[in-house]
């Protein structure tokens, strides 16, 4: 009876030890970077925030054009709500970076004439090769000398890139020692997405 009741026991601490590692594992494949630049004396508008892909939109045309001082990211409007800068394989969802305007702290294209007061800057470590990191290095730096901005990064106002690139440095090697795996590898996206991503054509 005590045999057996330490087997039963044993028996679930492994599947409990299974559980949690998975759940680690998940944790870690889906570890993102998010920056937010808290807009302060200059909030823009729908077609002020346009500027930065490069173009107008016709139907919103800006009063402020500070935003064009970003034009030469590569950033699009993606999907009618979102911006990004694409990724040359357009593996996966094609995007190496999501840009995210808010408004109160939420995403709303409803009113597009109501100014918004932040964009949060989305980076996934694991789906990206390594050197894609240099994005979001150009993106926080364009950013932080052309505009009013706070930035914010896990909570904590900082200035210093050194900050993110140091986050982003560990996430690289714990990558390597704990997943052994490359990040922007096949194998990488597997992890990320489940299976072997697709090309994703509908981006062109």
């Amino acid at each position: 009876m005590s045999l057996m009741l330490c087997n039963c026991l044993e028996k679930k601490t492994i599947i409990e030890s299974k559980e949690d590692t998975t759940t680690e594992f998940n944790s870690l494949a889906y570890e993102e970077i998010n920056i937010e630049f808290i807009f302060n004396s200059m909030k823009p508008s729908f077609g002020e925030l346009y500027l930065i892909t490069g173009s107008e939109n016709k139907m919103f045309p800006p009063e402020n054009r500070q935003f064009e001082k970003l034009n030469s990211l590569g950033i699009s409007f993606i999907d009618g709500q979102y911006y990004g800068i694409k990724n040359e394989n357009k593996i996966g969802d094609g995007v190496t970076l999501w840009l995210f305007a808010l408004k109160n702290g939420e995403i709303d294209y409803v009113d597009l004439n109501a100014p918004f007061d932040s964009i949060v800057m989305e980076y996934t470590v694991l789906s990206n090769q390594v050197e894609s990191a240099e994005l979001v290095k150009n993106v926080f730096s364009a950013f932080k000398d052309n505009l009013d901005v706070t930035i914010v990064f896990e909570g904590e106002i900082i200035t210093d890139y050194k900050v993110i690139e140091d986050r982003i440095n560990r996430q690289i090697e714990r990558f390597r020692r704990e997943l052994n795996v490359e990040p922007g590898t096949e194998e990488a996206l597997k992890l990320v997405w489940g299976q072997t991503p697709a090309y994703n054509n509908s981006n062109n």
